[in-house]
């Protein structure tokens, strides 16, 4: 049984290195991010509570349709309002300038969640675990009959969230 950490979230870069980890040998997921499209972001910057909740829509190609639509969540915590250095400015879905301290994949914890399927039966309620969720817990996925969905009992994220890091991290918001 892993080794949860009950008193914080996940970093991006924990979230990350351990949907890897509970699925080494797949061809999916971290190898299948590059035709996937963030086509859109809502910024909603909380000041008080020092958190900053991006949701993006990601396109993925389907074959039968043109491509399949879902949203990526993350809510970031600690994050800097008042930079003095490796500023990034946005303009939020209020329509209002903010300014914050550039985001870290390793010093910031996160909460995420999408509504594919992936994150739905892998991810879900073990991110609830590590208290890495956002948003409401699924009940735990029991295979009926079949392999389990995460044999390993990880916390982690879907290729989309995947995505949505990579797109924040090539706009310059997260280092």
């Amino acid at each position: 049984m892993p080794e949860f950490r009950l008193w914080l979230e996940s970093t991006a870069r924990e979230l990350y290195d351990s949907a890897v980890a509970a699925f080494p040998n797949t061809t999916r997921r971290q190898h299948a991010t590059d035709p996937i499209r963030i086509v859109s972001l809502e910024w909603t910057p909380f000041l008080g509570l020092k958190t900053l909740f991006i949701k993006g829509l990601a396109q993925n190609p389907d074959g039968t349709r043109g491509f399949s639509e879902y949203q990526p969540m993350i809510l970031w915590k600690n994050v800097n309002y008042n930079p003095n250095r490796r500023v990034v400015e946005i303009i939020a879905s209020d329509r209002q300038p903010y300014r914050f301290e550039r985001l870290e994949y390793n010093g910031h914890d996160v909460l995420v969640r999408c509504d594919c399927g992936d994150f739905h039966w892998r991810f879900n309620y073990y991110d609830y675990l590590d208290k890495s969720l956002y948003g409401r817990k699924r009940s735990k996925y029991e295979s009926q009959g079949g392999p389990p969905a995460n044999p390993q009992e990880m916390p982690g994220m879907c290729k989309h969230i995947m995505k949505l890091f990579k797109a924040l991290g090539d706009a310059g918001v997260v280092e």
